[in-house]
């Protein structure tokens, strides 16, 4: 029996490690090849690979040496490179430290490159002219990718979620190797002769080299010669291949292209007479009309026409939203010269505190605590403190949400989330600075009572704790694991995480206005119903919405196998319970006397339901 040593990886890696580092050779060489993969962090180091016709070796450039170089550093061109062969131990990683850098002109793999995109370009295959249309309304879409990839899972998600009744036909090849020409070009033959309305073609990102084969003249031509029309995603935004060029439309990532592929026609508006409704403006004046969807279809009464704008067209939500604006300008104003008082300036913190308030957003809950106010017979100055603590404490919410510990989003309300914008570890402190700011706000205003303030900040600190907000946060982290979630326990879950803070601002609204107990609990009854109505209208434009119209990325919830209204429900049924909650909360309004604030409330409460137009 052959004895040999039995070595950790660790240990292996630190063993190749000597190796390379005690080799002189290694240590001080010159090498030529083509830079390729390059990439320039903010800090000025470069990270890229040099190659020749057939290998390919990583190599990194510090900051301090870069700035040295007489020429700018560009994917496909060939240089003399000064380097030290190092190894990385931590993940087994060859490198070299490049030191410096000689051009020698345009590498031979770009200019293999660049001749056969001119030789394809004249004969027309990369032409501009001559590309086919994409069908409005695709019924069957083929796929061509990894069936192991990644890039599949997110092209199905996405036309699950915008094309649910289309069929998918998946085609497996390997997008990369020895064996992938040969079987990208087969499949596109294939997929070509089952009459499908439009083929996505692609992968995910990965290196030049890996990205290789979509440059191959075989795959160009045949992506060329398709009728079907063919959408190309390869890679990443900045990965353009010659199969990119040849396709009838180029997708920037596989999930843009399933993006591309469909339309999102749910949910559609009819008439009663079948005639299609582009916008509620153009609902008949009787206010009936019919939602089309995926899974049924549900009629409609919208009980005041005028009800159906007030989203957008009222001016009493305007007025509220200015108020708003204007209150949490000057406190974050007044927070930041308070920390320069104290020697605490942190720029970088308020602005982002400012980034998230400033997003945008109809501000709902400090528009119900100034309607509720208003509603008692009170001026809204009394509400100024309790509606701007509320929207900062609701934006801090949305803060923590987005972070990638939670549902790991990009964007809110049209714009790069916190994080993205500033970092996780300045987002989080943002969203903390927003947590504590509004019972200093409460505390400190001259137009409240000391009894009032105390009513206000503890049920801010009830609604927005472990009994509600929080709590209802946790509940849903949890059911993300949880085996079987019942539509009775979601909810629970929103009644805390949404309808919480919903409830917390009406009745934050009756105590600024002086209102009797029996009116903080109608407008408690009022905020859960709505609350947990307007989270099972989110849940539906999450399915049925694009990132334009929603502010935020569509279908994350089902990407991530949670479980919301619509999986447990269906979307008319989910639409149906709405209605219903919507119902309960007119009923919680007709509690107070008739006004001009309670008429506009009761528009408002329609007005979340029909988001879904």
């Amino acid at each position: 029996m052959l004895l040999c040593a039995m070595l950790t990886i660790t240990e292996l890696n630190r063993q190749a490690e000597s190796l390379i580092r005690q080799n002189r050779k290694l240590q001080l060489l010159l090498t030529e090849g083509e830079i390729a993969n390059l990439h320039r962090e903010d800090s000025g180091h470069l990270f890229f690979s040099l190659r020749d016709e057939k290998s390919a070796v990583r190599a990194v450039m510090f900051a301090h040496l870069a700035e040295r170089l007489r020429f700018q550093p560009e994917n496909g061109l060939q240089v003399i490179a000064a380097a030290n062969a190092d190894f990385y131990p931590v993940s087994g990683t060859f490198q070299l430290r490049v030191t410096d850098m000689l051009l020698q002109g345009i590498g031979t793999v770009q200019r293999g490159f660049l001749r056969k995109e001119q030789e394809l370009q004249k004969e027309g295959i990369l032409s501009a002219s001559g590309k086919k249309p994409l069908p409005e309304n695709p019924r069957k879409i083929g796929i061509i990718t990894s069936a192991q990839g990644a890039a599949l899972q997110d092209i199905l998600h996405i036309l699950k979620r915008r094309s649910p009744l289309a069929e998918t036909v998946i085609f497996p090849v390997h997008v990369q190797g020895i064996y992938a020409e040969a079987e990208i070009c087969q499949a596109l033959k294939a997929a070509d002769s089952q009459q499908l309305d439009v083929l996505i073609l692609g992968r995910g990102g990965g290196s030049a080299e890996d990205l290789a084969i979509f440059n191959a003249e075989s795959v160009v031509r045949t992506v060329s010669a398709c009728h079907t029309p063919v959408i190309s995603a390869v890679g990443h935004e900045t990965d353009v291949t010659l199969t990119d060029k040849a396709a009838d439309l180029r997708a920037s990532t596989p999930s843009a292209a399933a993006e591309l592929a469909t339309s999102p026609h749910f949910p559609e508006m009819q008439t009663l007479s079948g005639e299609r409704l582009f916008s509620v403006r153009q609902i008949p004046a009787d206010g009936i009309f019919r939602i089309i969807l995926p899974d049924g279809s549900v009629t409609v009464r919208a009980f005041y026409q005028e009800r159906k704008f007030i989203m957008n067209d009222n001016e009493k939500l305007r007025q509220y939203a200015v108020r708003t604006e204007q209150k949490l300008a000057s406190v974050v104003d007044g927070l930041s010269v308070q920390a320069q008082h104290r020697q605490m300036t942190a720029d970088s913190l308020f602005h982002a505190m400012r980034h998230s308030l400033t997003a945008g957003g109809k501000r709902i809950r400090p528009a119900l605590i100034y309607a509720f106010c208003e509603l008692c017979g009170s001026a809204p100055e009394k509400a100024d403190a309790a509606a701007a603590a509320m929207e900062m404490t609701h934006t801090s919410s949305l803060i923590f949400d987005d972070l990638p510990a939670m549902d790991n989003d990009d964007f809110r309300r049209g714009k790069p989330s916190c994080h993205k914008a500033f970092g996780e570890a300045t987002a989080m402190l943002a969203g903390i600075g927003l947590i504590c700011a509004p019972f200093q706000i409460i505390a400190e205003d001259n137009a409240l009572t000391p009894e009032q303030k105390t009513k206000l900040i503890q049920i801010l600190a009830t609604e927005e704790g472990t009994a509600g907000m929080v709590g209802g946060q946790m509940l849903d982290m949890l059911f993300e694991t949880a085996g079987t979630v019942t539509a009775e326990q979601l909810e629970m879950m929103c009644l805390g995480k949404t309808g919480a803070l919903m409830k917390a601002s009406c009745q934050m609204g009756i105590i600024c206005g002086g209102g009797s107990a029996e009116q903080v609990e109608a407008a408690g009854n009022y905020g859960l119903a709505t609350g947990l109505a307007f989270q099972m209208v989110d849940d539906i434009l999450d399915v049925t919405s694009t990132s334009e119209q929603l502010g935020k990325p569509v279908g994350s919830d089902a990407e991530e196998g949670k479980q919301t209204f619509v999986t447990l429900l269906g979307i008319a049924q989910a639409k149906n319970r709405a209605a219903e909650l919507t119902a309960k909360a007119h009923t919680a309004l007709d509690k107070f006397p008739e006004s001009e604030t309670r008429a506009f409330l009761h528009s408002l409460t329609d007005a979340l339901l029909v988001r879904v137009q």
